[in-house]
């Protein structure tokens, strides 16, 4: 089995987790995320859900007097991953740093570089898991299984890096990135931790690494109306995705809120084709510091065949804290 990494609709609304060098680059001194995901809930007994929290925050770089227009970002995030029927769940604690780089004045313009330091936790609980030899032979599985089973509770190290490269030119911001997960491989299966381990039992499960590119630029339409295209594609061992969209951004009168709706297609390409996974509408909130999105996933495979589908919905929200200046050189959404 080669495991994947949980995904986000809404990539936008948590940014470190898609590219470590998005750490402290935002219009504002800290920021406050926090995303819920209920995945497949209408199809499937025991859904996946999945949820994030977290934050960042930057620094102004200082040399004795010297104010430098260079500043550093940290951050700390929690991921989990549940599965409620086998209680099993995958935990992740990382730590976020980022350097960026202010390139010019009269356009302006930052290159950013992020590192990733995390532990990745896995833990399952086995008496919701019943083999073949437990049958009965009439109508339970109640019996003792002879399966040898491996400790249920493990933890390994993770590292990712990223680079961010932003510019304004006139009334529009262009955002391009990229960056590397999983570069150490760790292996993630329970048996690695077993001893004396039957030889056939295969005890190799690393977590592949993931590469992710990102391209966004925000235009302004007209006076208080915002277009917002985006464009991330991701891609891990046979795997891929691709997921285009845009959002647009409407500012009210009194300028503490604003309204955002969107429309995203994403397609994926794995062992069995390439095919359109879902269509996602969004819908966005703004009010004062706070953002609240509200995303739904229609899933479009096999949508004639399956009464039920496979959906998914999404809700975050967001609080950034003194703000300073209008460079907002990360996207929202």
């Amino acid at each position: 089995m080669i495991a994947q990494d949980e995904t986000f609709s809404q990539f936008y609304a948590i940014p470190i987790h898609m590219n470590p060098a998005l750490t402290g680059a935002y219009d504002g001194t800290y920021r406050l995320t926090a995303v819920y995901r209920d995945q497949w809930n209408n199809n499937l007994g025991s859904p996946f859900k999945t949820f994030a929290a977290g934050g960042d925050t930057k620094f102004q770089l200082k040399f004795g007097n010297r104010t430098l227009k260079d500043h550093f970002g940290m951050g700390l995030f929690f991921v989990s991953d549940r599965v409620t029927l086998y209680q099993a769940s995958t935990n992740k604690v990382s730590g976020y740093f980022a350097y960026h780089k202010k390139l010019g004045d009269r356009m302006p313009s930052y290159l950013g570089a992020g590192l990733k330091l995390g532990i990745i936790q896995r833990n399952i609980n086995y008496d919701n898991i019943t083999f073949g030899d437990q049958f009965n032979q009439i109508d339970a599985f109640d019996q003792a299984t002879q399966e040898t089973l491996p400790p249920n509770n493990i933890g390994v190290f993770d590292v990712s890096l990223g680079l961010n490269y932003y510019i304004k030119v006139d009334k529009t911001k262009y955002y391009l990135g990229f960056a590397g997960h999983h570069l150490t491989n760790p292996n993630i299966s329970f048996f690695n931790r077993l001893d004396n381990i039957n030889p056939s039992t295969i005890t190799d499960q690393k977590l592949q690494s993931k590469y992710v590119a990102h391209f966004s630029m925000d235009t302004e339409l007209q006076y208080r109306l915002e277009l917002q295209p985006r464009i991330i594609y991701q891609t891990q061992g046979p795997d891929n995705s691709l997921s285009i969209g845009t959002n647009v951004q409407y500012t009210f009168r009194s300028e503490d809120t604003g309204l955002v709706l969107g429309l995203w297609l994403t397609a994926i390409s794995d062992l069995d084709g390439t095919q359109i996974s879902h269509v996602t509408p969004l819908v966005g909130l703004i009010k004062d510091a706070f953002i609240f999105g509200f995303s739904y996933d229609v899933g479009m495979r096999d949508t004639f065949n399956n009464p039920f589908n496979l959906n998914t919905l999404e809700f975050s929200i967001r609080f950034s804290g003194e703000h300073e200046n209008q460079s907002n050189f990360c996207p929202s959404f």
